[in-house]
């Protein structure tokens, strides 16, 4: 349905009026991924690829949505009959999983304590309003850590991207995520380059390879692709 001449009025004058007032920057267009373009154009060649096999897409680790509203978009454009799973606590990270970052793995500097205090400044019902607003109605939303949640017992994967960040979040992750996994999914684990703040991502993914015998992609610096063989 087509705007009326006094709609569009209006909102050009509510947008004139934020413009100038001390709110402009919640006016102003922001990129507000936490992928670069080329990150962004990767996810959506992975999930076209793993949209050939059977099962449903989820996302672990989604903030406010904005990456879900994305992959969502092109959902739209490939497979519009798939469904989306999205776990997130919707407040930030657990915190027995930052002691441990912080007491295991050294992540104790004042740059890493800032980096773990992240994303605590977020809810469910901001994650939905979000999805809403951009039309997205196939998404499955649960709030959780990804330590606590099961899925049903008959649920199929044919993609997963895991955006946890810390070390014991993405061992979880991952051993709930692969045996769901169809064959010819995948599973994307994000933050996977080397010597970086939230570089359990990478411990985590190179140890579950070895222990299971099966080997993993790093594409566009930082994300860690998991394929289930066909057959």
């Amino acid at each position: 349905m087509t705007n009326s001449r006094w709609e569009i009025l209006l909102d050009g004058l509510v947008k004139r009026a934020l413009f100038w007032s001390p709110l402009r920057s919640y006016l102003l267009y922001k990129y507000r991924y936490a992928f670069t373009p080329g990150q962004l154009a990767r996810l959506t060649l992975l999930a076209t690829e793993a949209a050939a096999a059977d099962g449903d897409f989820c996302e672990i680790g989604c903030y406010r949505g904005y990456t879900t509203v994305f992959l969502n978009r092109h959902l739209d454009a490939i497979a519009p009959a798939k469904r989306y799973w999205a776990i997130d606590t919707f407040g930030g990270f657990v915190a027995a999983d930052v002691t441990h970052e912080q007491a295991v793995r050294g992540k104790s500097g004042r740059e890493e304590r800032r980096a773990l205090d992240k994303f605590t400044v977020n809810s469910r019902a901001w994650f939905e309003a979000n999805l809403r607003a951009n039309g997205i109605t196939r998404v499955r939303t649960h709030a959780a850590a990804v330590q606590d949640f099961d899925f049903p017992a008959d649920t199929r994967l044919c993609f997963a991207l895991l955006d946890v960040d810390l070390y014991l979040p993405t061992v979880a992750g991952l051993a709930k995520l692969w045996p769901r996994l169809a064959p010819g999914g995948l599973v994307v684990v994000d933050d996977c380059q080397a010597d970086h703040v939230y570089d359990g991502s990478r411990q985590a993914v190179e140890e579950f390879c070895a222990q299971h015998g099966i080997g993993y992609e790093l594409v566009e610096t930082k994300l860690a692709v998991l394929r289930k063989p066909r057959g």
